[in-house]
């Protein structure tokens, strides 16, 4: 991500993601304020109304009007949580910066909390809602989220989903944000080789509006972590991942055609026999998943023009 800002003014940004929350934002606008001036003066409020259908915007109005320190970005509709953080996060001038939610379930009094993480020499830092107040339903899926995302990922935080967070700037520097990613921010900055940390939180059960959560970002979760996991594990190596599920897939049905083949030799009709398709079936997938993985070696390979790697320092010329 390009920065546009060349001239930094101040040392803290909160990015918050809305949508539709017109009965919090003034009250949440208060209490950010008073967390950021215990902190220090030099600091900006940046609100992205994500095509919000209700008031929100003009409330957001009226705080730009009476405060210098709001700014306020509204998209034609809806286009979902990680391009509304994205679009935050490039007009963020500050040294660091701090997402959080427009619907005050995390708690504003928390970002000092933090920044005193930060200081431990963390380059990210996720809030953990150690005691959750949500629905039976949404605390267990998030936590089989959690867990099947930390196993995958190799990042050992328990609440990857939090939208309480702190960046150094250099972290949001390297991310490009589509789709559902922004819950795999942690996973892409440790692939990158920032340090992250986790602390724990307070959480509040909503008081206004209604929740976005809903089943299908079950399967869009899925999907995007099985993006993360190729872009973290396999960006320069495809054939690693596709290569061994065509070697199990292959061996499974080459096993499953020699004992076809066994019964056959010992007089046995196999022609009638389901298992003889399955492994022919399994042989022909095991080998495109196998060509799979070598024109994605050839993709990269030719499309290898930029490093992979980031830069933290550098002395001399």
């Amino acid at each position: 991500m390009q920065n546009t800002h060349k001239d930094l003014k101040v040392k803290f940004s909160v990015v918050i993601p809305l949508y539709n929350e017109e009965k919090s934002l003034e009250e949440l606008y208060k209490r950010i304020t008073l967390s950021l001036q215990s902190l220090s003066d030099s600091f900006e409020i940046i609100f992205v109304d994500d095509g919000s259908t209700d008031n929100s915007f003009a409330v957001l109005r009226n705080l730009h009007k009476k405060d210098n320190h709001v700014k306020a970005i509204r998209f034609r509709k809806n286009f979902g949580k990680s391009a509304a953080l994205s679009v935050g996060f490039k007009e963020a001038r500050g040294e660091t910066i701090i997402t959080i939610d427009a619907d005050l379930q995390d708690l504003p009094e928390e970002i000092p909390t933090l920044i005193k993480k930060m200081d431990e020499g963390y380059d990210l830092v996720s809030g953990w809602k150690f005691k959750r107040k949500d629905p039976f339903l949404k605390k267990i899926a998030s936590r089989l989220f959690n867990f099947v995302t930390s196993f995958y990922t190799g990042v050992k935080i328990h609440d990857f989903n939090c939208g309480l967070k702190s960046y150094r700037r250099e972290v949001i520097e390297e991310m490009e944000l589509y789709g559902e990613l922004h819950r795999y921010i942690p996973a892409i900055a440790n692939w990158k080789g920032f340090k992250v940390g986790e602390v724990k939180v307070n959480h509040q059960p909503r008081i206004h509006g209604k929740s976005k959560f809903g089943s299908e970002r079950y399967l869009r979760g899925l999907f995007d972590l099985l993006t993360v996991i190729m872009l973290t594990k396999y960006p320069e190596k495809p054939l690693h991942f596709f290569g061994l599920l065509g070697t199990i897939l292959s061996l499974a049905g080459l096993a499953i055609n020699i004992y076809m083949a066994a019964l056959r030799l010992s007089g046995k009709w196999i022609s009638n026999r389901p298992l003889l398709l399955l492994g022919i079936l399994l042989l022909i997938l095991g080998i495109q998943f196998i060509f799979f993985g070598l024109m994605g070696e050839l993709i990269v390979f030719s499309s290898q023009k930029e490093t992979s790697y980031t830069v933290k320092e550098k002395l001399g010329s």
